[in-house]
């Protein structure tokens, strides 16, 4: 029998074990498919599957239908612990203080603040052209070494550098223009 995502929620909140076991059945396949997409590692993969519907039982509470579909929340969390998950495999070599530091204090303690801060950070760094966003997502979000995006994207190490020096400026600038709250 098919369920509704109000009718999986509804069960997942009520009946722990049935519930979860109802909402794995539905979209244990998406859940795999998101992963295989981010991950090569077969183990790895399992993992982020288990790890996703235990983030979804842990979170059944909060999760608000009106916002998204249960079928996007399970994929969004998906894709959340599979990138965790990737973080965790990439050797990276540490940003330099200087190379992480914009030039600007931002107030991340603030819960408010921080929301808004974020949702600044994340317009700017989609704005950016290709393959500015990528190589700029790549260092500072994956910590990636400058030699590996180049090799990955077939561009020299001082080409990946002087790109990253100049978002690193237009960030800057495009977050004080913005109002970004410190």
């Amino acid at each position: 029998m098919n369920m509704t995502d109000e009718q999986l929620l509804g069960l997942l909140r009520s009946d722990r074990e049935t519930g979860l076991q109802a909402v794995m059945s539905a979209y244990s396949g998406l859940v795999y498919s998101v992963a295989a997409g981010i991950l090569a590692g077969e183990e790895d993969r399992r993992e982020v599957v288990n790890d996703t519907f235990y983030k979804v039982w842990r979170l059944r509470d909060e999760i608000d239908l009106s916002r998204a579909g249960l079928k996007s929340y399970v994929a969004m969390v998906a894709r959340s612990c599979s990138l965790d998950k990737l973080k965790t495999l990439r050797p990276h070599e540490p940003l330099s203080d200087n190379e992480a530091d914009l030039g600007i204090d931002v107030d991340f303690e603030d819960e408010r603040s921080a929301k808004i801060n974020e949702k600044i950070i994340a317009e700017c760094i989609s704005a950016m052209p290709s393959p500015d966003r990528e190589i700029f997502i790549s260092r500072f979000y994956f910590e990636k070494p400058v030699s590996e995006i180049a090799r990955e994207l077939g561009l020299s190490e001082r080409r990946v550098e002087y790109i990253l020096a100049k978002d690193k400026r237009r960030l800057r600038k495009a977050l004080i223009k913005r109002g970004i709250l410190i």
